[in-house]
């Protein structure tokens, strides 16, 4: 097969993101190359015709000539191979919670393993979470325009903005995305929040409040002892005496 022909085959099994050192690509390089003809190269001579977008040393983005793959899509096939998931704006996006533009896109990783990687008009944002409080994430896999993505629960996504708020873009819209939250919803926010830190229940309860949401038996019980910041250095609301949160 010519080198060519690499990126459409990629396109045909949804694969937006070429990793010379996965094992989809090994796997792939002997259907796809002859022997003898380095990656390096091909990769080269594609990047040079615009057929892929160098990321990274041996990291390439699929350019489709019909349509913009997904910056989401593309952030998630990035570490397909490593156990991860989406989150804040990326994850709410694709719950379809907010519709915004996505700057930058979290990845949580148990480690991080890649710095930031410019997309273009998005970053894609790796961070990292200890390995027992990743464990506990709720993340599912679905799709994007085909991509398969792996992204966080609305609730984890809160829970994550909350706990690091530097890791959401849109930390403003929290409190409207939490208002068609149900019951049960609420509770896995708190239990999520709380099992992070006092801080993150802290900014959670004052959320909910603004959000005109009843309240978990776990927050309303909650007594906080120091003030914390919904958005650290970005105070332009009130201040809660319950909840001791700089608005």
């Amino acid at each position: 097969m010519p080198c060519s022909d690499i990126p459409d085959w990629f396109l045909r099994r949804r694969l937006p993101v070429i990793d010379l050192t996965s094992r989809t690509w090994q796997d792939a390089r002997h259907e796809l190359l002859p022997p003898g003809y380095a990656p390096s190269i091909c990769l080269g001579r594609l990047a040079s015709t615009g057929r892929v977008r160098r990321l990274a040393r041996g990291l390439y983005v699929v350019v489709d000539p019909a349509r913009e793959t997904p910056p989401i899509a593309i952030a998630s096939a990035i570490f397909a191979e490593t156990e991860h998931y989406l989150t804040t704006d990326a994850a709410l996006v694709a719950a379809g919670s907010i519709d915004q533009p996505l700057p930058a896109i979290t990845v949580v990783l148990p480690s991080v393993r890649r710095s930031r990687l410019d997309l273009g008009h998005s970053v894609v944002q790796p961070v990292s979470l200890e390995a027992a409080k990743f464990a506990e994430s709720d993340a599912y896999e679905t799709t994007i325009e085909g991509f398969k993505v792996r992204v966080a629960t609305r609730a984890q996504a809160v829970v994550d903005a909350l706990a690091q708020p530097h890791w959401m873009t849109h930390g403003s819209l929290l409190a409207e995305v939490l208002a068609p939250f149900g019951e049960e919803e609420l509770e896995q926010a708190a239990a999520g929040a709380l099992a992070r830190s006092n801080a993150a229940g802290q900014r959670l309860g004052y959320l909910i409040e603004e959000a005109g949401c009843s309240l978990p038996l776990s927050l309303a019980t909650l007594k906080p002892r120091s003030a914390v910041e919904l958005r650290p250095g970005r105070r332009s609301g009130v201040f809660s005496t319950r909840w001791l949160v700089y608005g």
